[in-house]
């Protein structure tokens, strides 16, 4: 999961809880054997600071799930088509990418995976395989290292190497970029869109995925939240943030349904390069505020 400025990380919130408590364990040694009215006070200015330190949390957290793009040459969605798109990060993986694949082919879809360099050196054949059958392949860095806080230096040599790997396994010199867990900063946006010429894909919906959660519960959140133009977040590779895990077991078993209702809602599925085709320049630049909500799709049977 995963995507903007940059955020406080689901591994730190145990630090923002430990803050909130020592928050309030302070405001009660302080205010001990205070006047009442001037306790009373106190305690309200301590629970408007935690108050807001949670709220602030909870805000960064929630586009950890949607990913944010506001700026010229970041896309988190397609254009209201009938289009959506599937994409894939974190991969190769010996066990759930081939899976994967055998099941877009099954359903005749075309897929975008975002592939880490480290993992396309070492698994060729299945990068080679992404490419055969018709799916794009985008960036994702060389060993997942995130674009915030990094330096010029490190995004260089991240996204160089991957791509060098990319061509050298592929043949294909991508133009596509998702920075490891959406997250960005200013100064990487600028380097990686302005200078190098990368369009960095974000993503509308998040399968959440990597929570080890079931195949049904993947299947509902895409049910409640895919729109015209959705940009679908899944893994097929795992490992790269420790606390995720390795299987993608529930992905694969909830592919074939989310295929299924997708097409089932006239939605077509592309991949990624096939969505921009079919965007305006102006419609690259996206704020999430001004976001009119999108129509839901029709509700068949």
């Amino acid at each position: 999961m995963k995507h903007r400025t940059k955020h406080i990380l689901p591994k730190k919130l145990f630090f923002l809880a430990l803050a909130i408590g020592f928050l309030l364990a302070l405001r009660w040694f302080i205010t001990d054997g205070m006047i009442p009215g001037f306790e009373l006070g106190l305690r309200w200015i301590f629970f408007l600071v935690a108050m807001s330190i949670g709220g602030l949390g909870a805000f960064v957290t929630y586009f950890e799930y949607h990913g944010i793009g506001s700026q010229e040459g970041i896309v988190r969605r397609g254009n209201r088509t009938s289009h959506v798109a599937i994409t894939f990060d974190d991969g190769p993986h010996p066990k759930h990418t081939p899976k994967i694949l055998d099941i877009l082919k099954e359903k005749k879809v075309k897929a975008t995976f975002f592939a880490v360099g480290k993992k396309v050196e070492k698994y060729p054949e299945i990068a080679q395989r992404i490419v055969n059958e018709g799916h794009d392949i985008g960036n994702h860095t060389y060993s997942h290292k995130e674009m915030a806080p990094s330096t010029r230096k490190t995004i260089m040599k991240e996204l160089s190497k991957t791509k060098e790997a990319i061509y050298k396994t592929t043949g294909v010199i991508s133009s596509l970029f998702r920075p490891p867990r959406g997250i960005y900063s200013q100064a990487s946006r600028g380097l990686i869109v302005d200078e190098l010429g990368y369009k960095m894909i974000l993503w509308s919906v998040s399968s959440v995925d990597w929570r080890r959660t079931s195949p049904n519960w993947i299947l509902n959140r895409i049910r409640r939240y895919a729109r015209f133009g959705s940009i679908i977040l899944f893994h097929d590779g795992g490992s790269s943030v420790k606390r995720e895990g390795e299987s993608r077991i529930n992905t694969v078993n909830a592919l074939p349904m989310v295929i299924d209702y997708l097409h089932s809602q006239d939605l077509r599925i592309v991949p990624v390069s096939q969505m921009l085709d079919g965007m305006s320049a102006d419609e690259d630049e996206f704020s999430f505020f001004d976001e009119p909500e999108p129509q839901p799709v029709s509700q068949k049977n």
